[in-house]
């Protein structure tokens, strides 16, 4: 098992296309003023995308999953996507797919759902395939078990873990960083063991994204201690939006990005909450744009990546908001 790598090449494999067929102008909703080609940091959305086409909305089958996540690996947009996200449960069935499909390496986001006993044997077995190369750990510090306590417990697994330099995100619910006595304490003991946060924003329920108040204490909570960390769940989109299927509000991964950049400028809770509140693409954009390469370096040193069943959708938002563009030789033919 290799180490961290900031930015690895793209992993090689059997035959594959060089990207989607996205469109010039995606379908976000706004407005005919948008930018054409809007001037922002180059490392602003690197390495965001990881690559959670396992899980729920998508849950697709390994090996869909596998080789969706080796044509992002190898498109025009690759820089933007991150490792492959796998819970501990399905690293036999890894294995499996990657034989079959002949793929030498792929970079893993490991998901130990089993908890703290679940994270040695699950690193162990990471280790015990050559292929793999371990980029990041996430486990849940549960509530049930009082998140201080259960942060501990979680802590002192990896510590022991074989973590080959991984980064290591505990996800922290976020009843507890909206109390600023608990988030102080959990905070701590994740940032003294050199550790990440994780936050979850979304779900398969409305209960499970938090609104705008909250996940604004908890970014202020996390920003204020300098704290790295990745979101999980339901950034789709760039742009904050109410998901026409199921009515649910979601959350814009660029509102996100903005809200991490205006707490880190020492802005209210208030002007946090009215960040993630701001519905309008053209807005949105024009900030983005604005950003400056100091200003976006901050941003992604604690906003590290999110978690997304699509990498296609974000890709194709940042397009038809003129944040990326995609290259002219990589476009394919649309079907009629």
């Amino acid at each position: 098992m290799g180490t961290m790598s900031t930015d690895p090449a793209p992993p090689g494999g059997p035959n594959l296309p060089g990207g989607p067929n996205l469109p010039d102008q995606a379908a976000v909703p706004g407005g005919p003023n948008l930018p054409d080609q809007a001037a922002v940091p180059g490392d602003l959305f690197r390495r965001l995308f990881d690559d959670a086409s396992l899980f729920p909305p998508a849950d697709l089958a390994m090996r869909a999953a596998v080789a969706g996540h080796m044509r992002h690996a190898s498109a025009w947009y690759h820089t933007l996507t991150g490792p492959f996200v796998c819970p501990e449960t399905r690293l036999g069935e890894l294995s499996a797919v990657l034989t079959a499909a002949n793929i030498p390496e792929l970079d893993l986001a490991l998901v130990v759902t089993g908890g703290a006993a679940a994270v040695a044997p699950a690193t162990d077995a990471v280790a015990a395939e050559p292929r793999l190369r371990l980029r990041a750990i996430e486990v849940a510090a549960t509530p049930t078990a009082g998140a201080g306590h259960s942060a501990a417990e979680v802590t002192a697994a990896l510590d022991g873990a074989l973590l080959a330099g991984a980064a290591c995100y505990i996800e922290i619910p976020a009843g507890f960083l909206t109390d600023p006595t608990a988030a102080s304490r959990v905070l701590a003991l994740v940032d003294g063991r050199g550790y990440r946060a994780k936050l979850r924003t979304g779900g398969l329920t409305a209960a499970a994204f938090p609104d705008e108040t909250t996940l604004a204490a908890c970014l202020s909570a996390i920003v204020a201690a300098r704290i790295p960390f990745k979101c999980t769940a339901g950034l789709h989109h760039a742009i904050r939006h109410t998901d026409a299927a199921t009515g649910f509000e979601h959350h814009g991964f660029l509102n996100v990005l903005l809200a991490v950049g205006a707490a880190a400028a020492g802005a209210s809770p208030a002007e946090i909450t009215a960040v993630l509140a701001q519905r309008d693409p053209e807005v949105i954009a024009a900030r983005v744009q604005g950003l400056d390469a100091d200003t976006s370096a901050e941003i992604r040193s604690l906003f590290t990546s999110f978690g997304t069943c699509s990498t296609d959708e974000p890709v194709a938002d940042l397009i038809g908001l003129g944040l990326i563009s995609q290259p002219r030789e990589s476009v394919m033919p649309r079907r009629s």
